[in-house]
């Protein structure tokens, strides 16, 4: 039998030798030549892209300065990791500027490499908001104790009684995160953004209305977060390692306790249902 999979992985011994997922080979799987070379249709696998994971690596030094700092902490992991409906602004895409001589009379133009770069990273978080407003509530406090009062346009922190900060450092006030998006096995890193200094630019919007015309709506708020990004083989390392602490051996959501473990109390003392119909016709048979 023809074996599909032979030297269809990229040698570690090139630009791939220090990837952690598996790449299928440049020199195989062309199927726009002369004709369509079904053979080589493993090696044609295409790239889907998956979501990201969003791990915090490290919360605001500040919170331990501020009432209750576990929860503060527990509050932003799970905002971040958990609770986000959507992630965008993670880029890394590489770009490459020209200058342009032109040559000869014709229009022909000499193109010189003169900067390469990449492009910067700011990561947006999209959460729908909860009853009672709380996301609003933890982002404005993150504000108004660690980066500035609307007003004073001095933290809140400085303020207090109790432990007050002896600076305003970046670390104190801010986040760090990493993202990381796997393969389609969930198990190899294929990209990962390291992201520090990360503050949000806003609480979210706070508005009114009234329009008794029209129904109730939720609201998503769309935070942008600042970010200092690392990103490379070190960053991609890292997130193998975060990666490799996640177990998921028997991790199959199919087979979850049912999140009820029986009837509740008072509807069970109600024995006006089914389950009581087919009991009190057991205790009734005729024998």
């Amino acid at each position: 039998m023809t074996d599909l999979r032979k030297d269809v992985f990229q040698s570690s011994e090139d630009f791939s030798k220090y990837q952690t997922a598996p790449m299928v080979s440049l020199q195989k799987g062309g199927q726009f030549g002369h004709f369509t070379d079904i053979s080589q249709y493993v090696a044609s696998a295409n790239y889907v892209r998956k979501n990201l994971i969003c791990v915090l690596m490290a919360a605001p030094l500040g919170f331990d300065d501020l009432e209750n700092p576990k929860a503060l902490k527990a509050i932003l992991k799970h905002l971040v990791e958990v609770q986000a409906k959507s992630i965008e602004g993670l880029n890394a895409t590489i770009t490459v500027d020209y200058t342009e001589t032109p040559v000869g009379g014709a229009g022909e133009m000499q193109e010189d490499v003169s900067n390469v770069t990449r492009q910067r990273s700011n990561p947006t978080f999209t959460w729908t908001e909860k009853y009672g407003k709380p996301i609003n509530a933890f982002l404005e406090y993150w504000i108004f104790q660690l980066l500035g009062d609307a007003e004073s346009k001095i933290p809140q922190v400085v303020t207090r009684g109790t432990k007050k900060p002896t600076d305003l450092l970046p670390d104190y006030t801010g986040a760090t995160m990493i993202f990381i998006e796997t393969d389609m096995t969930g198990t190899k890193v294929l990209r990962a953004w390291l992201c520090t200094n990360m503050h949000p630019k806003t609480g979210g919007q706070v508005e009114g209305r009234r329009d008794i015309t029209s129904a109730g709506e939720t609201i998503d708020y769309s935070i942008e977060f600042t970010a200092l990004t690392q990103h490379g083989v070190g960053v991609n390392q890292l997130g193998q390692k975060v990666l490799d602490g996640m177990n998921l051996t028997y991790a199959n959501p199919n087979k979850r306790p049912a999140f009820m473990d029986g009837i509740d109390s008072g509807i069970a003392a109600q024995k006006v249902g089914y389950i009581d119909q087919v009991n009190n016709a057991n205790k009734t048979f005729i024998k």
